[in-house]
C-alpha cells in the first residue's frame, strides 16, 4: 500500500494530526511543539509585530504564494501598493490578496496566544486609499506590516535589495 500526501495537503492537517502521522510513519516520537508566543497588548487595527524567531516559524508554515507576498513586504520596508500586489498575484481584483491575507493571519493565530482573534499581520492604510472620480471604486492603496515585522521578514526571507 502507498499513501501520498502532498505538502499543501499535509499543512492543512491539524498540528496534532501531523505529529501523529509522523510518529506512525517514522516509528519515533515527534519533537515537542514549540510553545506559543505570548500575544500581550494585541489591539484592533494595529499590525502584529513578528520577532525574528516567530517570523521563521510563520514562514515555515506558509505556501509559496504567501511567502512571495511576505518577501515583497520585506523588500519594500513593510509598505506595498495594491497594484504591486495585483502584479504579484496576477489577479485583476483584490480577492486573491484577501485570501492570502487570511491564510497568513490564520497561521499567525495558530502560533500565538490570541483567543480574541485580534492579531493580523497585514493591514490596509486607509489614509493612502485612492478612489476613482466618482468615489465608488478603489483604484490604488497601500497594505502594510509593522516596521519590526518587515525587518524580521527581511532577516528570514532576504529583502532582495542590492547592497552598495
Amino acid at each position: 500500500m502507498q499513501i501520498v500526501i502532498d505538502r499543501a495537503d499535509f499543512r492543512r492537517l491539524s498540528p496534532a494530526t501531523q505529529r501523529e502521522l509522523l510518529e506512525a510513519l517514522t516509528g519515533r516520537a515527534a519533537e515537542a511543539a514549540p510553545k506559543k508566543a505570548e500575544a500581550k497588548g494585541l489591539r484592533w487595527r494595529v499590525p502584529y509585530e513578528l520577532s525574528a524567531e516567530l517570523a521563521q516559524r510563520l514562514v515555515a508554515k506558509l505556501g509559496e504564494k504567501q511567502i512571495a507576498l511576505l518577501r515583497l513586504f520585506a523588500r519594500k520596508d513593510g509598505r506595498v501598493g495594491m497594484k504591486e500586489i495585483q502584479k504579484l498575484t496576477g489577479a485583476a481584483d483584490l480577492r486573491e490578496m484577501s485570501e492570502l491575507q487570511q491564510d497568513i493571519t490564520r497561521r499567525l493565530r495558530h502560533l500565538i496566544d490570541d483567543p480574541e482573534k485580534k492579531a493580523a499581520l497585514i493591514h490596509w492604510d486607509f489614509d493612502a486609499t485612492k478612489w476613482d472620480e466618482g468615489q465608488t471604486q478603489i483604484v490604488d492603496g497601500v497594505y502594510y506590516v509593522s516596521p519590526g515585522t518587515a525587518k524580521a521578514l527581511a532577516g528570514v526571507l532576504g529583502n532582495g535589495k542590492k547592497r552598495k
